[in-house]
């Protein structure tokens, strides 16, 4: 009786996985597939000294007017340049998804930063107050056409007890008509 009762939770459990958040994009547990695309519409350029633009509410936005707090992406370059570099509209395979929590928190003026994977197991030092966490998705790109193309990161700030990743149709919205996404089926 006692292995029926164990054998019913456990198959309980099993049909509790992640599988019902497959295909919701509204969902902060369903990633983006591996092999989905990203598409490039139109030109954007990096600044001279700079690695990156920041898109918010579907524009490109200046580094220091993004609000943290809300969902925000970095398209990044692996070279930095002393003159402005054109990124031309192009088809970006997804290879790489990582979801990650960054933590910091401020102590007496003082910055102290970490960062841990996963559902946000706190490892590193304490300050004794609230610390803000950036919860962040990585998506890790590849195209053969401009191989200096390396990097979307889409994320927010958020309390510990608040926080969660931005959701597949939040960073549709964040990236407006300056990007689409193209999701790969999953696989089985």
């Amino acid at each position: 009786m006692r292995q029926l009762i164990l054998l019913s939770v456990v198959a309980f459990l099993a049909a509790c996985q992640t599988v019902a958040y497959e295909g919701n994009e509204n969902s902060p547990y369903y990633l983006i597939p591996t092999g989905s695309t990203l598409t490039l519409t139109r030109t954007v350029t990096i600044p001279a000294e700079q690695v990156a633009v920041y898109l918010q509410g579907g524009e490109v936005v200046p580094a220091g007017q993004i609000n943290q707090y809300y969902p925000h992406c970095k398209f990044e370059l692996i070279h930095r340049r002393d003159t402005g570099q054109t990124v031309q509209p192009d088809d970006f395979e997804i290879i790489k998804v990582v979801q990650e929590i960054d933590h910091s928190a401020a102590l007496d003026g003082l910055q102290l930063a970490q960062m841990s994977a996963g559902i946000g197991i706190n490892v590193g030092m304490d300050s004794g107050g609230a610390s803000q966490q950036t919860y962040s998705t990585r998506l890790m790109l590849r195209s053969a056409k401009q191989p200096d193309v390396y990097l979307l990161t889409c994320g927010q700030w958020a309390y510990p007890s608040e926080g969660q990743h931005v959701s597949i149709m939040e960073i549709r919205k964040v990236l407006g008509k300056i990007f689409t996404l193209q999701l790969a089926p999953h696989k089985s």
